[in-house]
């Protein structure tokens, strides 16, 4: 049993002997506060299962109808985890809002509650501290779905705690206490599945992951022979980046020259992330090009739209001139960053242009 797996048994475990406990005690003393984290617990345990399955799938090789790997099924139990949350999250807020309406009978046997929840705080702070490491040091987003569970437990215990200890020394008059810490369970619960929910559905859909396109752009840019990165596309499956990148090189290189050029910068971005399974394609530059070709070309690897692009030739210089359109929203020292880069390059790319004025358009 391999250590990922190991920590996902010991989760699984762990997730059923708080939900008994919790449900156990909760129906003795009458705690709505710790039914609620326990049913909390309950769903615990369907996710952790979720957890361990995905964690065994995922770890299986890719094979011919699986050619990227096993490594999604991680990301869609963290989404189904999430509605597991949302769904115990409303029928949480509304028994809670029933008891605070009706005035329901206030908790019995206060003590055993805020022992037991006691207990679940420390076991929780145990595991949480545990998982996330796990999920860190194996990138799985299956042991970090897990995480964030316990995370919320620890959270909504503490709401218990509080509202179990504020009825057992104010009195039977602050029961509602008792109804207002199962709210805040619920709206623990409800943030936790958000933020799980957006980031698995971001990795379904394919989302780029934040600054990896640009960082790879800089490290080809560095290697010997490669004239430009005219385009990057990345996606995430599991800890792996799947990325296909065009480079251009020398239109006079061999094809041999072309492919050692390729190969170097596999290896740079290799040594600059390993997790990165990289596909290159490589093009021959166009040396012929005019200038305004050019400009154009290299507003398109930055994703820019430009128009009313001018080149003037005065004494063998050249001056340019062109608008760019850039989101209305963006700040003003954002889009001067883009527009400093796109400038850079254009001098880059043309030795000749000794001065470049852009002027700056919002898109409509």
């Amino acid at each position: 049993m391999s250590h990922k797996h190991e920590i996902a048994r010991t989760s699984f475990l762990a997730s059923t002997g708080l939900m008994l406990a919790k449900l156990g005690v909760g129906i003795f003393t009458g705690s709505l506060a710790l039914i609620s984290d326990g049913v909390h617990a309950a769903l615990d345990v369907l996710a952790t299962f979720i957890t361990m399955v995905a964690v065994h799938v995922s770890d299986r090789p890719a094979d011919d109808t699986h050619n990227y790997g096993h490594n999604k099924i991680e990301n869609i139990s963290a989404f189904g985890e999430a509605l597991l949350l949302m769904v115990a999250a409303a029928a949480i807020i509304w028994r809670s809002i029933e008891e605070i309406i009706h005035h329901d009978a206030p908790p019995r046997h206060v003590a055993w509650a805020i022992a037991v929840v006691s207990v679940a705080i420390l076991i929780d702070a145990w595991r949480g501290i545990r998982l996330s490491l796990a999920a860190k040091q194996f990138e799985s987003q299956a042991l970090a779905a897990d995480a964030v569970h316990f995370k919320t437990d620890l959270l909504a215990s503490a709401a218990v705690l509080c509202g179990l200890f504020i009825v057992h020394v104010a009195g039977p008059k602050w029961h509602w206490v008792d109804a207002a810490a199962a709210l805040a369970v619920a709206v623990i619960m409800v943030y936790a599945a958000i933020g799980l929910a957006r980031h698995s559905i971001d990795i379904l859909m394919d989302r780029a992951p934040a600054g990896l396109e640009p960082a790879l752009q800089e490290v080809m840019r560095r290697v010997p022979g490669v004239t430009d990165v005219l385009r990057v596309r990345a996606r995430q499956s599991g800890p792996r980046r799947f990325v296909d990148a065009t480079i251009s090189v020398d239109a006079k290189a061999t094809l041999a020259e072309g492919h050692r050029i390729a190969s170097a910068a596999e290896l740079a971005v290799s040594e600059h992330d390993p997790r990165v399974d990289l596909t290159i394609h490589v093009e021959p530059s166009d040396a012929d090009a005019g200038p305004t070709a050019v400009i154009h070309e290299l507003a398109q690897t930055m994703k820019l739209q430009v128009h009313a692009v001018r080149v003037h030739e005065v004494g063998g210089q050249q001056y340019v001139s062109f608008h760019v359109e850039l989101s209305g929203d963006m700040p003003l020292q954002q889009a001067h960053g883009v527009v400093s880069e796109l400038e850079k390059r254009i001098r880059a790319r043309l030795p000749n242009v000794s001065e470049v004025n852009s002027h700056l358009e919002p898109l409509p």
